[in-house]
């Protein structure tokens, strides 16, 4: 805890970090302005604007085909219109990829199907939790319908290789995913939870662990993966020590942030004033006044909602918390456990 006495709880020792204008947010910087694919026919390119993509990515597609283009570039371009949050459109051109893939290229198609999980995922986290007043359940696109698609897809990845690397941490984080549907329940003390919930955190935990051997322990998002699995699972002293590890290997890390869970961890320990440091820290470093906003909500989230304990496993009554911050506006009313907070 001796990094946390020093009014900069960013878990490497009070080490000071550079201002939030040197911070970029590195999340698609490396989708280039245009790329330039080889033609087949004849020993010249063409080069495709990333910038100004077409609303209907068929023609593109096309091209992709009848080039015989490599999987990276149906990749980037993919990458391009999910980078405009065209999600379906990225999905659908991963899919033409991996139908255009010769056959027994195994690689090639691990890569496109992996692709295609993670955006399925994001889908996931962006649908309701439940159908919309009128729409058939059946027919509704909610986290769930999402979910088992990205999980369809991963099991199609794991029978073609289930020791590639890449498909740990995408079943990881597709647990945390699917735990976050099941509310937590209460236990007797003594008795050992069992339920779905806590087993699918359990296979996130291991998950995590097969991530971060495979990658030499240099895998920071497994860390953060299983830091988030064990805050879920309420081992709160843990989860501090594993969000504390990300910022002494990756101290500039801002997206995700580990100081928003390094602080619902202090929370939860009873470190109550070190937790709001952290939170204030964390938006500090926030460049963009959108993303402060998010980030704001969020941490009201965590401090109005109250996370089951595992030490007094009790039913979750509604609570009231008051807090005092610099705007004054952490006093709410609320009912409901916290289950997001990164």
């Amino acid at each position: 805890m001796a990094s946390l006495e020093n009014g900069q709880a960013n878990g490497l020792n009070g080490d000071s970090l550079p201002p939030a204008n040197s911070l970029p947010n590195l999340r698609f910087s490396d989708i280039p302005d245009a790329i330039d694919i080889p033609a087949s026919s004849f020993d010249s390119e063409v080069e495709v604007s990333l910038l100004d993509l077409p609303e209907d990515p068929t023609e593109l597609c096309t091209l992709l085909e009848n080039e015989r283009a490599a999987k990276n570039f149906w990749v980037i371009i993919a990458l391009a219109y999910a980078k405009r949050k065209q999600i379906d459109h990225a999905i659908d051109i991963l899919n033409k990829g991996l139908a255009s893939v010769a056959h027994g290229a195994t690689k090639e198609k691990l890569g496109l199907l992996g692709w295609v999980c993670w955006l399925l995922m994001l889908k996931s986290r962006q649908a309701p939790r439940v159908a919309p007043e009128g729409e058939l359940y059946s027919e509704a696109k909610t986290k769930d319908h999402y979910l088992q698609l990205a999980t369809s897809t991963l099991n199609e990845a794991s029978r073609l290789n289930p020791a590639y690397p890449p498909l740990f941490l995408a079943r990881g984080v597709l647990c945390l995913l699917r735990a976050s549907l099941y509310p937590p329940r209460a236990v007797r003390p003594g008795a050992i939870d069992t339920s779905e919930r806590v087993e699918t955190l359990r296979q996130a935990l291991k998950c995590f662990d097969e991530s971060s051997k495979a990658f030499g322990g240099r895998n920071i998002m497994a860390i953060l993966g299983r830091a988030r699995a064990l805050y879920m699972l309420g081992r709160y002293a843990e989860a501090l020590e594993a969000y504390q590890k990300v910022l002494m290997k990756v101290p500039n890390l801002t997206d995700p942030d580990p100081r928003i869970g390094l602080g619902c961890c202090l929370w939860q320990l009873g470190f109550k004033d070190q937790a709001k440091v952290a939170w204030e820290r964390s938006l500090a470093l926030v460049s963009r006044v959108f993303l402060a906003h998010l980030l704001e909500l969020r941490i009201l989230t965590c401090l109005i909602l109250r996370t089951p304990n595992p030490r007094s496993q009790t039913s979750s009554s509604p609570c009231i918390i008051s807090m005092t911050a610099p705007d004054d506006r952490l006093q709410t009313r609320c009912s409901a456990p916290c289950t997001k907070w990164l």
